[in-house]
């Protein structure tokens, strides 16, 4: 009996007009491999290769030291004894045409360049013509519609939790109270636990010039309270506790008092480049067309380097969502960081949130997408004003 995995991989290989996916593994040196290639029961400590082809039955090559003990339904199992017996044995193996592996030219896409350039390097001399798997394996990373429902109902929770963390900021400033970044951290928390949503990390808040590192880690006793003028960063993600239920992953961005012109011509020219970003995305579906991950981010990043902030928008456009981590294995909105290449297609979810960081204070806006056959389905709010939150009782006179 064939996996379902082999018969989903070898439509794909028809589709994209390849001859075979030569996975190889070395002691789990492929992630990719290693899960695909998960034989029951099975050890393997030396080099293996497994040859999906377009039409045909798949082909295991093990070593014959571990060849008796394999179970690998659905493949045919060949062995090798020794490096002499092994290049034999791929160069049987290997078809004419393009087969795709674990690599990616000039590691353009790191997230699937795994293979080592040794393996590459042996492939090709005994006559491969290896090519990027990255698009082939986006096959595997398409949602199913129950992954769709879950990341729906995440997304919806993390919208009703980002509520409740600014409810909580009103309260506090309101109240005269000091308010530090890591007690809306807390609340964040507090709100994802008692809906029973997990996440990878605590969520990221900066207040001020906090806003403007990207990846900042509020710690108690170091963190920043609140003060005038602050811009207002909250970063937060969560997702269901089920197998394989995707993050939903949000940002938003507030204001403490009155915000300086500089930080407000930097949050419209973030939501506008956010907003190209989903337009492009629309309107190639809506020509039939399937853009790649890169040519998103090159629309969105234009729009901010002609606003004057390109030296300012320090990271890629957007990333795919996963169950695993907040950040999935498809198509990335990047080129920027990398060279994303592969091209968004139906099933995937995705993030959209450009981002502007300065020394005064920083700027991003994130939303969430899931792609249809239609189109692009946000699943979060889509932020268009500052979040503004009165001055308090103990700062400027209790002005409000």
């Amino acid at each position: 009996m064939t996996p379902s995995w082999i018969a989903k991989a070898q439509a794909e290989l028809a589709r994209q007009g390849l001859a075979a996916w030569l996975l190889y593994d070395f002691r789990g040196s492929n992630p990719f491999a290693a899960r695909f290639l998960d034989f029951p029961g099975s050890f393997l400590s030396r080099r293996v290769f497994a040859l999906i082809p377009v039409e045909g039955p798949p082909v295991v090559l093990v070593s014959v030291l571990e060849a008796g003990s394999l179970q690998a339904e659905g493949f045919e199992i060949r062995s090798y004894a020794g490096r002499a017996s092994l290049e034999e044995e791929l160069r049987r193996l290997i078809p004419s045409g393009p087969v795709a592996m674990e690599v990616s030219p000039r590691a353009d896409l790191p997230y699937v360049s795994v293979v080592d350039a040794g393996t590459v390097q042996l492939i090709e001399d005994l006559g491969g013509q290896i090519v990027s798997s990255g698009e082939l394996l986006q096959a595997f990373a398409a949602w199913t519609d129950r992954q769709i429902e879950d990341h729906r109902e995440a997304a919806a929770a993390v919208m009703a939790v980002l509520d409740e963390a600014f409810a909580f900021v009103r309260a506090r400033t309101e109240a005269g109270e000091e308010l530090r970044e890591t007690q809306v951290q807390d609340v964040v928390a507090a709100g994802f636990d008692r809906r029973g949503l997990v996440y990878d990390h605590r969520a990221i808040i900066g207040f001020g010039p906090n806003a403007g590192d990207p990846h900042y880690a509020p710690r108690t006793g170091s963190d920043r309270a609140l003060t005038p003028g602050d811009a207002i960063l909250i970063d937060l993600f969560a997702r269901k506790p089920d197998e394989g239920a995707p993050y939903g992953d949000v940002t938003w961005m507030g204001v403490y008092g009155e915000p300086a012109p500089a930080f407000v011509r930097a949050f419209e020219a973030v939501v506008a480049a956010r907003e190209i970003g989903v337009d492009t995305i629309r309107t190639a579906w809506a020509e039939g067309r399937r853009p790649q991950g890169r040519e998103i981010d090159r629309a969105v990043r234009d729009h901010l380097v002609a606003a004057g902030y390109g030296g300012a928008f320090v990271h890629r456009t957007g990333h795919s969502l996963g169950w695993r981590h907040t950040h999935g294995e498809a198509v990335h909105l990047d080129d920027f960081e990398t060279r994303d290449v592969r091209t968004l297609r139906p099933g995937i979810g995705l993030t959209v949130e450009p981002g502007v960081y300065l020394p005064e204070f920083g700027v991003r806006s994130e939303l969430d997408l899931v792609l249809g056959e239609h189109g692009p389905e946000v699943t979060t709010g889509e932020q268009r004003e500052l979040v503004r939150v009165p001055l308090g009782p103990h700062h400027a006179g209790g002005r409000r």
